[in-house]
């Protein structure tokens, strides 16, 4: 009998624990909504307060990573209104998309380069992954 009432009670508690990570969530979603209100400029100031953050940059530096910041979110908003009007890429449509995309982001890469220190570029490097695997790697961690 008592064994029978433990259980109960460890599955009772997993389903209470389990439900309070779903209200988390639902708060997120909803901030991610009212962020997508905010302007190109907002967003690009709060990129690079960020990375002032991490990176304890100076003014000056601050002053030259925004705009490299509000133009690669330009960017994005512009593929992102591309792919909700188009569904299918052909082949070489989606080469160029790609091509484009990885030209960006070696002058991006560049352009930090020249603005950080050497130890504020490796560590912008090793925050800011290209590979999506270890995006998903880095979140397995998490948890």
């Amino acid at each position: 009998m008592k064994n029978l009432v433990l259980i109960a009670f460890a599955l009772f508690t997993c389903t209470l624990s389990a439900q309070s990570v779903k209200h988390e969530r639902k708060g997120k979603k909803e901030m991610v909504e009212k962020m997508k209100d905010w302007t190109p400029e907002q967003k690009a100031e709060l990129a690079t307060k960020k990375l002032a953050l991490d990176l304890n940059l100076t003014e000056a530096q601050q002053k030259n990573i925004y705009p490299i910041q509000l133009e690669n979110i330009k960017d994005r908003a512009k593929i992102r209104a591309t792919k909700e009007k188009k569904t299918e890429l052909s082949s070489k449509e989606l080469f160029d998309v790609q091509n484009t995309r990885l030209e960006k982001q070696i002058k991006t890469k560049e352009q930090f380069k020249t603005i950080l220190t050497a130890e504020q570029f490796e560590k912008w490097d090793k925050k800011h992954p290209r590979n999506k695997r270890t995006k998903r790697g880095k979140r397995s961690e998490r948890k």
